[in-house]
């Protein structure tokens, strides 16, 4: 693990919103948008996958979920009856950050959700293709894969970031575990004084919801080429007068510009 107890403790406070970020002074935040909260985030992502894995394959749980799925019409009838303790399984390995839980078999069926009835039995290459579970499966080479929601939140309630990896080993069959992020989570990590824009310039993350998948007015002003640096804080004059800060945050696959104006 990547991160000290203290600080995934402090993290936690945060998710859950006992913790306001800005007063995390276990978190360094070396101006005005910290992007270590949201680093520590994505690396307890990582680590819960590898454990849920864990879980998945000592169960050989996808062969056994395809079998259900198939049955009944859908398996509706049996898959209800495993689901409870399939989700306190997972749990118990994960901390309990995620807003659900998505496995999918080698077919694209989706075989298990913590609580999302609506995407059971779809399947990731047709009905929920443009989906980020669509995007998850489609990338299942790259550990772990992260997709964000606001582009297509179809079958959900609200936004969502996936964080997925690919769950195989011998004697098994093979599959991809998803996690679930609210981004109202993410948000709270940048706080309410920031926003992100994806690697074409549209707001993916932001308290203003009215603003998701649209284009930032002031995007051709920020320099994706400078050298990463997670620590680093750039700044740009903003066409509407005054000044914004921000800073370039990479993971895995994920490219980020928090924003603060």
């Amino acid at each position: 693990m990547l991160f000290t107890r203290k600080k995934l403790d402090v993290l936690l406070a945060i998710l859950i919103g006992t913790v306001p970020a800005a007063s995390c002074a276990h978190l360094p935040s070396p101006g005005p948008v910290a992007t270590t909260p949201l680093k520590s985030l994505f690396e307890l992502c990582e680590s819960d996958l590898e454990k849920a894995k864990k879980v998945i394959i000592e169960r050989d749980l996808i062969k056994m979920l395809t079998h259900l799925q198939k049955m009944d019409r859908g398996g509706d009838k049996y898959y209800l009856l495993e689901r409870e303790g399939i989700t306190s399984m997972i749990k118990a390995v994960t901390e309990g950050v995620y807003s659900d839980f998505v496995l999918i078999n080698r077919e694209g069926t989706v075989i298990y959700t913590m609580k999302n009835d609506g995407i059971f039995a779809r399947n990731v290459r047709t009905t929920l293709g443009k989906t980020a579970l669509g995007l998850c499966y489609a990338n299942r080479e790259t550990k772990p894969f992260i997709a964000s929601m606001a582009s297509t939140p179809l079958y959900w309630d609200g936004y969502y970031i996936a964080v997925s990896s690919e769950v195989s080993a011998p004697g098994t069959m093979p599959g991809i575990f998803i996690l679930m992020v609210d981004m109202e989570k993410v948000q709270r990590l940048v706080g309410d004084k920031s926003f992100i824009l994806g690697p074409t310039g549209a707001y993916e993350v932001t308290g203003d919801r009215h603003k998701l998948n649209t284009a930032y007015a002031d995007f051709d002003r920020i320099d994706l080429s400078l050298p990463h640096n997670d620590h680093a804080v750039h700044r740009f004059a903003r066409s509407t007068g005054g000044s914004a800060e921000y800073r370039l945050f990479h993971y895995s696959n994920l490219r980020w510009v928090i924003i603060t104006e």
